[in-house]
């Protein structure tokens, strides 16, 4: 078994179960599996100017939702990449009832580390909230400015860690074992955008955004508890909760935070 089916296996039996995907598709939106939604995508857009029916390359593309809007709202041509089955799954189901798309989107599993393509293939690469789960960024990062098309750029969100680990709570340390992640801190991340060669890079400090989008999706929880209860269990209710307020409560110590970050392919 390769090392990217193990992994499928790890996701997929665990956090990217069947019923947490559902859990989590209803506190972030149909479609969405990343902080904020449709409202915090369209916040993270307003870095990139599109020109028409660009191609784009969304890595991680989890429900599909960003790849949906990429092919609505711009025209593109878009090529979604999960190492999740079960995402793909879903994905699929939502574009089979988006038949005006069929011709626009697409989704492969696929690791985006082993995988190769031509340089200039793509206008733009997309990534939300995903790259916690891979370990080479910089090798990646490299990859990524060699399929862009000239002008291209690289846009994502992603959780990172605080800058001080002095700082690190026994239980930051074991979300991050438990989980599996990979977070780098904000510097790292600006150090692994330039050396792979991208310009004008911009890697923003998202933390109150991030703590914004828990805070109101936390209101929508509580506030809509006997709705969510007709659909999931107390203890996936208990499990939700108490996930948010534990990010909230990392964010404020310091230990967890989020990024977005912006690389361009020019020779400026």
């Amino acid at each position: 078994m390769t090392s990217h089916e193990n992994y499928q296996k790890f996701l997929d039996n665990g956090q990217y179960s069947k019923h947490g995907l559902e859990k989590y598709e209803w506190i972030f939106g149909e479609t969405f599996l990343s902080t904020g939604g449709i409202t915090t995508t369209m916040k993270v857009l307003e870095y990139v100017q599109l020109g028409k029916n660009p191609k784009v390359l969304d890595v991680g593309s989890g429900l599909g939702g960003h790849s949906f809007l990429f092919a609505e709202k711009f025209g593109a041509e878009v090529l979604g990449l999960d190492l999740s089955e079960n995402m793909l799954e879903i994905a699929r189901e939502h574009l089979s009832k988006r038949p005006h798309l069929w011709d626009k989107v697409k989704f492969e599993f696929q690791d985006c580390t082993k995988i190769d393509y031509p340089e200039n293939s793509f206008d733009l690469i997309y990534s939300r909230d995903t790259l916690l789960h891979i370990r080479n960024k910089d090798q990646l990062f490299k990859k990524m400015l060699k399929w862009l098309k000239p002008n291209g750029c690289v846009l994502f969100t992603d959780y990172v860690k605080g800058e001080d680990e002095t700082k690190y709570t026994e239980e930051f340390k074991r979300y991050l074992i438990d989980r599996d992640y990979d977070m780098v801190t904000i510097s790292e991340y600006k150090a692994i955008l330039t050396n792979a060669g991208f310009k004008k890079v911009q890697v923003e400090d998202w933390k109150d955004q991030f703590k914004y989008a828990l805070e109101i999706e936390l209101d929508k929880l509580q506030g809509k508890r006997k709705e969510f209860l007709q659909q999931f269990t107390q203890a996936d209710y208990e499990d939700l909760e108490s996930g948010w307020l534990n990010k909230v409560f990392r964010a404020d110590e310091g230990n967890q935070g989020w990024v977005l970050g912006v690389g361009r392919k020019t020779s400026e």
